[in-house]
């Protein structure tokens, strides 16, 4: 199997674009794709990484991209759940499209994990073929066309295949106790801050905010220790 690591950037992604915009990032996995009228649809199901706020201001901006398009891709149906979101979008059939569609989702690709959007709209692919050539030609355009760069290629043997893990159920103070503790240096060794400081960002008594990360490590710790050792 060769597998492909990739870093691009592309305008025209509807994804892309407003992730930059709303300053937020998105793990995302492309499910399937199919030809009705004249046009390609594509089913994309999601993960947002941000605050609350730009989360909010993502899905509003992206909700509003319901307007066809001959040359740009519209939103058909959003569904979203706190961060996590399931999306429709459409785009009139074209010749360059066409040869979009079938050089991107080749159905002998297999996406080793989902796609990365960081906050600076660039794109991270990770896939696996078993033809390097089918992988040298989405290379070849993505340098032309998306500023790609390869980050490697190399065959090898896929060890495992993710799409969105599914994990357990948080409040949203519980998810952004422990993300404001992870980006904060708290689970480093030495720690880079301590309690009474995040509870102090968080606006919240130290005993308040302590049980909200307490919770959220109590649903996640276990689930990490089952699903990878």
């Amino acid at each position: 199997m060769w597998i492909a690591k990739l870093k691009g950037f592309d305008e025209g992604n509807i994804y892309s674009t407003k992730a930059k915009k709303h300053n937020v990032s998105i793990h995302y996995y492309p499910i399937n794709h199919y030809l009705e009228r004249n046009k390609y649809y594509f089913i994309a199901i999601g993960l947002l990484e941000g605050t609350e706020e730009n989360i909010n201001s993502f899905f509003k901006d992206l909700k509003r991209e319901k307007k066809p398009s001959r040359n740009k891709r519209y939103v058909i149906r959003l569904e979203k759940n706190g961060n996590f979101f399931i999306c429709v979008t459409a785009q009139t059939k074209s010749v360059e499209l066409k040869r979009f569609v079938h050089l991107y989702y080749n159905p002998k690709f297999i996406h080793i994990s989902p796609a990365f959007i960081d906050r600076n709209g660039w794109e991270w692919w990770h896939i696996a073929s078993l033809e390097r050539k089918d992988i040298e030609k989405l290379i070849k355009v993505s340098e032309e066309k998306y500023r790609a760069k390869i980050l490697s290629l190399k065959k090898g043997k896929v060890k495992n295949v993710g799409i969105l893990s599914i994990l357990p159920e948080l409040t949203e103070k519980q998810k952004t106790a422990f993300l404001l503790a992870v980006k904060n240096g708290y689970y480093e060794y030495p720690r880079g801050i301590k309690l009474e400081k995040l509870a102090k960002i968080m606006k919240l008594s130290l005993s308040t905010y302590q049980a909200h990360l307490r919770k959220a490590e109590r649903q996640l710790l276990p689930f990490i220790a089952i699903k990878y050792f």
